[in-house]
């Protein structure tokens, strides 16, 4: 009968030291080389490529006072356990991510009139700015140089002595089949130019990709190509300079269960 009890009490510790151990374990991730692999991604990621080259194809005649520095392209699927308080934590849905960055130095004595060439240009090709009354290089420069409530002489000779880096992401119609996003930059170059962070800058900083392979991350690059943005800008030094950083998300896969 002892015998008999202590085995049950064994398999029962067993058993809740294994529902403890599948409750806090983290599942298998992802198959990304199959999602990397699949047909649809395949198509998905033509698809970006198309609308992507189309655009940047159009730059030399829409923007004929702009210099091509440099173009970095990074093109990568990934995914990464997002944790959880309680209980175990959960691999992302995998999202792939193509991104095209043009590095430009601009050729102006008059850089608000070319703030509102770009932003004409930008609103032709049917870029709609995403922060409400910040949608334009224009209107994000204005802010910029707000003075607030405070109108004083002092806060007004401040305002107005900040320098011109107007920073806005642009959108596209929703209903449009390929989702873009592009990021524009525009900043004099006197040293460092501030950027959003992402491949370019984590390459500058580190050396290395972004994107990990450990047992918290999973990744499959099918470009890499990045540039480090100080030494592509380099040749700007003392003028203005742009950066356009287009980002198209495709193929979105499942969230494992």
């Amino acid at each position: 009968m002892l015998v008999a009890l202590l085995v049950v009490l064994v398999a029962l510790a067993g058993w809740m030291l294994w529902s403890i151990h599948r409750a806090f374990a983290t599942p298998d991730p992802p198959d990304l080389r199959a999602l990397v692999k699949a047909p649809a991604t395949a198509e998905a990621r033509r698809a970006a490529e198309r609308d992507t080259d189309g655009r940047i194809a159009r730059l030399p005649e829409l923007l004929p006072w702009v210099e091509r520095l440099g173009t970095s392209t990074v093109d990568v699927c990934w995914t990464e356990v997002e944790s959880a308080m309680w209980g175990r934590g959960n691999w992302t849905a995998p999202t792939c991510e193509r991104t095209v960055k043009l590095y430009l130095a601009l050729d102006t004595t008059d850089i608000r009139t070319r703030l509102a060439d770009l932003d004409r240009y930008l609103d032709a090709e049917g870029w709609q700015g995403v922060d409400d009354g910040r949608g334009s290089l224009i209107a994000a420069d204005d802010y910029a140089h707000s003075p607030g409530g405070d109108t004083s002489p002092e806060r007004l000779a401040e305002a107005a002595a900040r320098p011109i880096a107007p920073s806005v992401r642009f959108g596209r119609p929703a209903a449009e089949p390929v989702r873009t996003s592009l990021d524009v930059d525009v900043a004099r170059m006197t040293g460092r130019m501030s950027l959003p962070p992402g491949e370019d800058s984590w390459y500058a900083e580190y050396g290395t990709r972004r994107h990990r392979n450990d047992d918290r991350a999973r990744s499959e690059y099918l470009t890499w190509q990045p540039l480090r943005p100080m030494e592509v800008l380099k040749p700007a030094e003392g003028r203005y300079a742009a950066v356009l950083g287009f980002t198209t998300r495709y193929a979105p896969g499942e969230r494992p269960r």
